[in-house]
C-alpha cells in the first residue's frame, strides 16, 4: 500500500476545502503539517486492518539542540483512547549526549546494548492529548546548556534553560571519578509512635540501604531522636569504608522505638555535626512520623532556629511518615534549605521510598551552581536556589526575559572536585515563529505560581498579601494550574453541576478567592482532628509531586493529570472524566468549557464587553485562517471564544438554511 506525502502547502488546502463544505474543524489540529494520503483498502464487517508506516526524517539542529515530534494520532475531539502506545527513541552519537527531556511524556532513560541511549515511553489505555515531543542536546562540553524559550507578540519572553554532564554510556561518559564526595547525617525519627505498623523495622532497613550505599571519600553520621536526640558518631563525621560501614551497621541494628519526639533538638544536633568545608555537598536526611512533642514545639520557632544554625548551606532532605506530621513545617525544612519534601502514606514502605531517593541523590556530579546573564535582562528565575545535579538527572530552570538575540550566559560550579566556570552564547528569540516552544510560559508560571503560593503560606492569617493572591488567581486560570491551593480558584472554571459539558448555573464572586485564603489561615492552626490532618498530608504529597514533576520530563503532561484528580474530587460516581471535557491547553493559551462552547481562560466578561461573531467555514473564518496559519489549533475547538490582536471573537457553527 503506497502513501503519498502532500507538502504543507497542499495539505492546508485540504483542510480549508474540508471546513468550507461543512466539514469538522477538529482536523484543523494537524493544519500546517504535513499530509500523508493513502487508501485503505475495504474493511469487512467486524474486521481488522493494520497499517505500518515506515518513513525516514532528517532531525534539525536548533544550535545543538534536536528536537523529535511524533504520535500526534486521534483528533482531540473524538475522545478516543488507544489500547496503549509507545515511543522507543535509540539514539548514538559521536558527540556526548546532554539533557534528554520530554515536556510532553513522562519518559524513561535506560541502558540498551549498542546504543549510547534509549529513551522509552510506554502508556495503556492512552488518550492522546499531546504529540510526543523529545529534546536531546550534542556537545563536546563538559556540562552542557542548552535553552527553549518561547514569546508572544508585546510580552516578555519565557524561557527554560537545562544544564547536564553527560548522559548515557556512550562518548564522554561519567565515571566513578566523577561522583563528588558529600557529607551526610541521618536523622531519623524513633519514637514511640514508630512501633507502629512495623515502621520502625522499615526505617532500620532505608537506613541499612543508606549506609551501605555510601561510597569511599564520603562522610557520615547518624542522629536518632525521641524524647532525646542520640548520635553515632560523638563528635563530627566519620570517614567511609569497610571498618566503619560494620560499625554503623550494628549501631542501626539496635534502634528501638521508644519515647516522645524531640524535632528541634535532633536538627539542631544534625547540623553541628556537619561543619565548616566548603567545597563538600552537605545533607540531611530527616524523618519523622509525628509532631513535636519534646522540647521546643513551635513550628515556626523550629524554623528559625534551623535557619539560624544552618551556616553552611546544608540541604534538608525531608520525609513525614503517615499522618500525624506537620505538613508546613516539612515542607519549609526542605523549601527553605534547598532540599526536597516528600510523604509516606500508611500503605507505603518506608525502606523502598527512602532507598529510591538515596539512590537518586547519593552521585552528586554538579554541586553549588550560580548562573549569570549578560546582554539580556532575566526575571522571576525559578527555582530561586538552584538545585544540585545528580548522576543521570539535570537542572531546570524557568524564567522571564527582556532583550533579544544570542547572548553569553555564565555558569559557575562545582564540576569533578574542581570550582570552574562554563560560557555559553545562547539565543534568546524576539518573537517565537511557530509555537515548538509554547509549553515554556505554561511551565514557568506553574513555577511562579508555587512560589507566590509558599510566600501566602509563610504569611500570618491576617498579614496575607492581596496582591500576591491577585497573581495566584490571574496566573492560574491564564495558564491553567491546577494544585491544591488553586483548586479553590479553579472550582467554577472546572465543576459542573449537571451534564458534562453544562455550565453552573449561578456565578460565585470572590468564593474561590475566600475559601483559599480560609485555607491558608487554617494551616497555620493545629489540624482539629485526624481527617484534616489526613488531608493535609495527601496535599502536601501532591504539592512534592508538582514539583518533582515541574523539573523533570513530562511537565506539560503532568498538567492534564492534576485537572483529571481534582476533576475526580469533584465527581460523585459515575464515569471518570478526562481533563480534555473540561480544559484544553493548546500552544500557551488555555481554553474552558462553558455550556457547548469553549472560552480562552484570559476572557472577563465584566471588562471585554464588545466580541464579534463569526460562522465556522464563513469567508471571515477562513481570512482569520489565512491570515495566521497558528490559529487553526484553535479553530479546531469548533464553537470558541478566542481573542485575536485586540479583537474577541465569538465562533459558532454554521447555521442550517
Amino acid at each position: 500500500m503506497k502513501a503519498e506525502i502532500l507538502d504543507v502547502e497542499k495539505a492546508k488546502q485540504v483542510f480549508t476545502d474540508i471546513i468550507k463544505n461543512g466539514g469538522s474543524p477538529a482536523l484543523l489540529e494537524y493544519f500546517g503539517n504535513q499530509l500523508i494520503q493513502t487508501q485503505v483498502p475495504r474493511i469487512a464487517p467486524n474486521g481488522t486492518v493494520k497499517v505500518k508506516l515506515t518513513y525516514t526524517t532528517v532531525l534539525k539542529k536548533r544550535g545543538d539542540l534536536i528536537r523529535l515530534q511524533m504520535l500526534n494520532t486521534n483528533p482531540k475531539a473524538l475522545m478516543q483512547p488507544l489500547k496503549s502506545a509507545s515511543v522507543t527513541v535509540n539514539i548514538n552519537s559521536k558527540e556526548p549526549i546532554k539533557n534528554i527531556y520530554s515536556p510532553t511524556h513522562a519518559i524513561n532513560i535506560v541502558e540498551k546494548e549498542g546504543w549510547d541511549v534509549a529513551v522509552e515511553w510506554k502508556q495503556e489505555n492512552y488518550m492522546p492529548k499531546h504529540p510526543f515531543v523529545l529534546y536531546y542536546q550534542t556537545t563536546p562540553e563538559q556540562v552542557g546548556a542548552s535553552i527553549v524559550a518561547h514569546r508572544e507578540l508585546d510580552e516578555d519572553g519565557s524561557f527554560m534553560m537545562m544544564l547536564s554532564p553527560t548522559i548515557g554510556q556512550g562518548a564522554g561518559k561519567l565515571t566513578e571519578a566523577d561522583i563528588l564526595p558529600k557529607d551526610v547525617v541521618f536523622c531519623i525519627d524513633t519514637s514511640g509512635s514508630m512501633l507502629k505498623d512495623g515502621k520502625m523495622e522499615q526505617a532500620r532497613g532505608a537506613l541499612k540501604y543508606c549506609v551501605e550505599s555510601l561510597r569511599d571519600g564520603d562522610r557520615f553520621n547518624i542522629v536518632d531522636f525521641s524524647t532525646v536526640a542520640r548520635h553515632f558518631q560523638e563528635e563530627g563525621l566519620v570517614q567511609v569504608d569497610d571498618a566503619s560501614r560494620a560499625k554503623a551497621l550494628r549501631y542501626v541494628a539496635k534502634l528501638h522505638a521508644r519515647g516522645g519526639t524531640a524535632i528541634n533538638d535532633a536538627l539542631e544536633l544534625s547540623l553541628k555535626h556537619l561543619g565548616e568545608d566548603s567545597d563538600r555537598l552537605k545533607m540531611i536526611v530527616f524523618a519523622t512520623d509525628g509532631l513535636p512533642t519534646i522540647g521546643e514545639r513551635d513550628p515556626e520557632a523550629i524554623l528559625k532556629t534551623v535557619a539560624k544554625h544552618n551556616t553552611e548551606d546544608v540541604r534538608i532532605f525531608v520525609f513525614g511518615e503517615g499522618f500525624d506530621v506537620n505538613t508546613k513545617l516539612l515542607d519549609f525544612l526542605a523549601l527553605e534549605h534547598r532540599g526536597e519534601a516528600d510523604y509516606i502514606l500508611p500503605e507505603e514502605n518506608i525502606q523502598q521510598k527512602i532507598s529510591r531517593f538515596f539512590d537518586r541523590v547519593g552521585s552528586p556530579v554538579m554541586t553549588n551552581l550560580k548562573i549569570t546573564f549578560d546582554g539580556v535582562e532575566v526575571k522571576d528565575v525559578y527555582p530561586p536556589s538552584i538545585p544540585d545535579v545528580f548522576r543521570g538527572e539535570q537542572v531546570i530552570l524557568y524564567g522571564r526575559y527582556t532583550g533579544h538575540g544570542e547572548k553569553t550566559v555564565k555558569v559557575t560550579g562545582t564540576v569533578a572536585g574542581e570550582t570552574k566556570t562554563f560560557e555559553y552564547k545562547l539565543t534568546f528569540p524576539e518573537l517565537s515563529e511557530d509555537d515548538k516552544s509554547s509549553f515554556v510560559p505554561r511551565l514557568w508560571a506553574g513555577k511562579k505560581v508555587d512560589y507566590l503560593l509558599n510566600e501566602l503560606r509563610k504569611s500570618s492569617p491576617g498579614d496575607m498579601n492581596e496582591e500576591l493572591v491577585d497573581e495566584v488567581t490571574y496566573l492560574a486560570k491564564r495558564y491553567g494550574i491546577i494544585t491544591p491551593y488553586t483548586s479553590y480558584l479553579m472550582a467554577d472554571d472546572l465543576a459542573t453541576n449537571g451534564p458534562i459539558g453544562q455550565p453552573m448555573t449561578a456565578t460565585r464572586p470572590g468564593f474561590g478567592r475566600r475559601q483559599l485564603l480560609s485555607r491558608l489561615a487554617d494551616e497555620s492552626k493545629p489540624a482539629a482532628d485526624g481527617v484534616v490532618r489526613e488531608s493535609r498530608v495527601r496535599d502536601s504529597k501532591k504539592l512534592a509531586r508538582y514539583r518533582s514533576n515541574s523539573l523533570r520530563s513530562g511537565a506539560a503532561g503532568a498538567l492534564d493529570a492534576a485537572v483529571e484528580e481534582q476533576l475526580a474530587l469533584s465527581q460523585k460516581g459515575g464515569k471518570k472524566r478526562s481533563s480534555l471535557e473540561a480544559i484544553r491547553y493548546i500552544g500557551s493559551r488555555t481554553f474552558y468549557k462553558r455550556g457547548k462552547q469553549w472560552e480562552e481562560g484570559t476572557f472577563d466578561p465584566s471588562k471585554d464587553k464588545t466580541i464579534k461573531t463569526i460562522e465556522i467555514g464563513s469567508d471571515e473564518y477562513l481570512k482569520l485562517l489565512n491570515d495566521d496559519p497558528r490559529l487553526a489549533k484553535y479553530l479546531a475547538l469548533g464553537a470558541v471564544l478566542l481573542k485575536v490582536k485586540k479583537t474577541w471573537y465569538r465562533v459558532e457553527a454554521r447555521q442550517r438554511g
